[in-house]
C-alpha cells in the first residue's frame, strides 16, 4: 500500500514537472517572441459604408495570414495588420494613406481595394517608398496606358503599386465578348456608375462589344450620377436606364454591388425585364443578394472576377475560425497579397520601406490562388477570369470566360 502511496507521488511530481516544464518552454518562447523586431502592415479599403463587405471580407484575408505568421515559431520577426477604412471613397482614401506613412512601422500596405482610393493614394504611398499590394484594384490606367479611360495613365509613376489579380483590360474584353456571343442578338446596353473602377470596366467592355460585331444601346456607355443611396454611385431607378431597354438584349453594370442591387430591382422587379444582365468583380459578393429588395430578382444575373471562389476545405475553415462567416470574393487574393509582402520581408537582413518595395518587385511566390509574379507595371502575370450566376440566392461559379 505505501508503495502504491510512493509510485503516485512520483507520477503526481513528474506531472508537475512536466507542467513546469511547458510553462517553462512558454515563457522562454514569449520571452523569444519580445526579443524579435515587430513590423505592422497596413490594410486600407471600405470597413464601412454601402460597399464594406468587399473589405470586410479582404481584411480577414489579412488577418488571416498575420495569424498564420504568428504562430510560426521560426519567424525572425512579428508583425501586426492595422486596419484603415477609407470607405472606398477616393476623398477619404489620402487621410488613411498620410496616416499610414506617418506611422513608420507601417511597412507595407495590403489595398487599397478600389481603384479610385488607388488612384487618389499612389503618390502618397509612392514618395514615401511604401508598396501598395492590392487585391482587387483593377483599373487598368493604374499601371499601363488605356486609350478608352481618362486619365489614360499609366499612374503608377513610383512603381510602388502591385495587384494580384488581372486588371480590367483583361475582365472587360472577355466580358464584353462574352455578352456579344451568347445574348448579343439585339443591343447591349453598357452602364457605368462614372467612379474611378466603374468607368473604366464599363469602357473596356463596350470597346470589346464593338470589335466583336455588337452594338451599343445609346451608340455609347451611359453614364449615371452618383447619388446618396451607397457609398459610391446611386443608378438604380434612372429614368435613363428605363429609356434606354428597347430592342436591349443585355446589359453590362461597371461599378459596385449596392448601386448594382437597385439597378437590377428597377430592371426585374420594376421594368420586368428578362434579358441578361452582368455585372464585374465590383458586384461579385453575396451582399449583393442581400441588398436586393426582393432576393429572387438577382436570379440568372451574371458575375464576374479575376477571382475564384473555390478554395480548400482546411484553409476555408482556417478563414471561418477567424472571420466567423465563409469567405468572400477576394478573401483569398488579400491572404496572397499579405502572404507575398511577409515573404519579402522574411528574405530581408534589415526591414525597410525602400528595400522591401525592391524586393517586393522580385516576388515569385506560390498563393493559394495562383503563383504571384509581377511585370514591371505591378500587374500580375495570368488572365483568368470567371464567371459566376447567381442561382436560388447564391452565387455559383460556372467556369472560365
Amino acid at each position: 500500500m505505501k508503495l502504491g502511496i510512493r509510485r503516485v507521488g512520483v507520477v503526481a511530481m513528474s506531472g508537475a514537472l512536466a507542467v513546469s516544464g511547458l510553462l517553462t518552454l512558454s515563457a522562454t518562447s514569449a520571452s523569444a517572441a519580445k526579443k524579435l523586431p515587430t513590423y505592422e502592415i497596413g490594410y486600407q479599403g471600405p470597413l464601412s459604408g454601402g460597399n464594406a463587405a468587399t473589405g470586410i471580407y479582404e481584411k480577414f484575408g489579412a488577418q488571416l495570414a498575420v495569424k498564420q505568421w504568428q504562430a510560426n515559431r521560426h519567424r525572425k520577426f512579428n508583425v501586426k495588420l492595422v486596419p484603415g477604412d477609407d470607405q472606398g471613397d477616393p476623398t477619404i482614401a489620402p487621410s488613411v494613406a498620410t496616416g499610414f506613412v506617418l506611422n513608420n512601422n507601417i511597412m507595407a500596405v495590403v489595398g487599397p481595394a478600389f481603384s479610385g482610393a488607388t488612384v487618389a493614394t499612389l503618390g502618397i504611398y509612392g514618395a514615401n517608398h511604401v508598396a501598395e499590394v492590392s487585391p482587387s484594384a483593377t483599373r487598368v490606367s493604374i499601371t499601363q496606358k488605356d486609350p478608352t479611360a481618362s486619365p489614360s495613365g499609366p499612374l503608377n509613376t513610383y512603381h510602388n503599386f502591385f495587384r494580384v489579380v488581372a486588371n480590367d483590360g483583361v475582365q472587360g474584353p472577355a466580358d464584353g465578348t462574352y455578352l456579344q456571343k451568347n445574348f448579343g442578338t439585339g443591343k447591349i446596353l453598357v452602364i457605368s456608375d462614372t467612379s474611378t473602377y466603374g468607368a473604366g470596366l464599363a469602357s473596356q467592355v463596350a470597346a470589346a462589344i464593338t470589335a466583336a460585331g455588337g452594338s451599343l444601346a445609346g451608340g455609347a456607355v451611359l453614364n449615371l450620377p452618383y447619388s446618396n443611396a451607397c457609398t459610391a454611385g446611386g443608378t438604380g431607378t434612372s429614368d435613363a436606364v428605363t429609356a434606354g431597354l428597347t430592342g436591349v438584349t443585355a446589359i453590362f453594370y461597371g461599378g459596385y454591388y449596392c448601386d448594382f442591387a437597385q439597378v437590377v430591382d428597377n430592371l426585374v422587379g420594376t421594368q420586368h425585364y428578362t434579358g441578361a444582365i452582368m455585372s464585374g468583380d465590383g458586384s461579385d459578393e453575396p451582399q449583393f443578394i442581400t441588398a436586393l429588395s426582393t432576393p429572387a430578382n438577382g436570379n440568372g444575373v451574371l458575375l464576374t472576377c479575376a477571382c475564384s471562389n473555390k478554395q480548400t476545405a482546411s484553409w476555408t475553415a482556417a478563414f471561418t475560425a477567424v472571420a466567423h462567416e465563409a469567405p468572400g470574393p477576394y478573401s483569398a487574393e488579400s491572404y496572397d497579397a499579405t502572404n507575398v509582402i511577409l515573404a519579402a520581408m522574411s528574405k530581408l537582413k534589415v526591414v525597410t520601406r525602400a528595400k522591401l518595395l525592391a524586393q517586393i518587385k522580385k516576388t515569385n511566390y506560390k498563393g493559394i490562388t495562383k503563383t504571384i509574379k509581377f511585370t514591371s507595371s505591378g500587374d500580375v502575370s495570368g488572365t483568368a477570369i470567371f464567371v459566376n450566376k447567381v442561382q436560388s440566392g447564391a452565387i455559383v461559379q460556372l467556369g472560365l470566360e
